[in-house]
């Protein structure tokens, strides 16, 4: 009787004891999504509506076109691609100012020259070029292009509609000569020659008899061009 007794309190005490909580599960918390659209194509208002128009502007007698003096002493050719980073930041930080100091000046004039080294879009960009130069606005054009380069990945061919829009070419005359492919044998040629050429990389400039890779500082480009008004 005694250990029943016993055993009675034992086990009321062990009921009475708290009970650990279940530990709780926690919830890690998803990651977002990734974003699936497309970066905003660049808006049809240009940056420019002119790129020094107050220079001369025509074609070589090969059909590139040149900014300036075409009887300058120094001629600097750039060969250069719509979607290259280095192309882009040689046109919008460092020809600008060359143009002021050489071109302007009548000491040097610009030619330019179509590179189709990243695929596709490429030759569409270069022929949208020439397209926009049927209505007189190549250089302008040129300008909006390499201002948006990055973007230029994406919805190519809406971008440079509205870019050409924006510069008062009419739409349906420049959407007639892409889809037509006025001038793609034009650049298609021009590549051919530049390779012909040696010319691998992007940007090239050819600047007397010599050659600049990559984009350069302001410092190089004079020197260059002050070699070659010495020849």
């Amino acid at each position: 009787m005694h250990r029943f007794f016993l055993l009675s309190i034992l086990l009321i005490a062990a009921c009475a004891a708290p009970v650990a909580p279940e530990p709780t599960a926690t919830t890690t918390p998803s990651p977002p999504p990734a974003p699936t659209s497309t970066p905003t194509t660049a808006q049809s208002e240009p940056t420019t509506t002119g790129y020094f128009p107050e220079l001369s502007r025509g074609r070589t007698p090969e059909g590139y076109h040149y900014l300036g003096n075409p009887e300058a002493p120094v001629t600097i050719t750039v060969y250069s691609d719509f979607l290259c980073t280095s192309c882009a930041i040689y046109t919008l930080d460092v020809e600008p100012r060359l143009i002021e100091e050489f071109v302007a000046t009548g000491q040097a004039k610009l030619v330019y020259r179509h590179l189709l080294q990243l695929g596709e879009r490429s030759q569409l960009l270069a022929e949208a070029s020439e397209c926009a130069a049927d209505h007189g606005k190549f250089w302008e054009l040129r300008r909006e292009l390499y201002a948006r380069y990055n973007q230029l990945y994406f919805n190519t061919r809406e971008t440079v509609v509205e870019l050409a829009a924006g510069l008062g070419i009419p739409k349906d005359a420049f959407t007639a000569c892409l889809d037509a492919h006025a001038h793609r044998a034009q650049v298609q040629a021009d590549y051919a020659a530049a390779m012909a050429e040696g010319v691998y990389a992007r940007p090239v400039f050819r600047i007397g008899n010599e050659t600049l890779v990559g984009s350069q500082r302001m410092e190089a480009f004079a020197q260059v061009i002050e070699r070659a008004a010495q020849r």
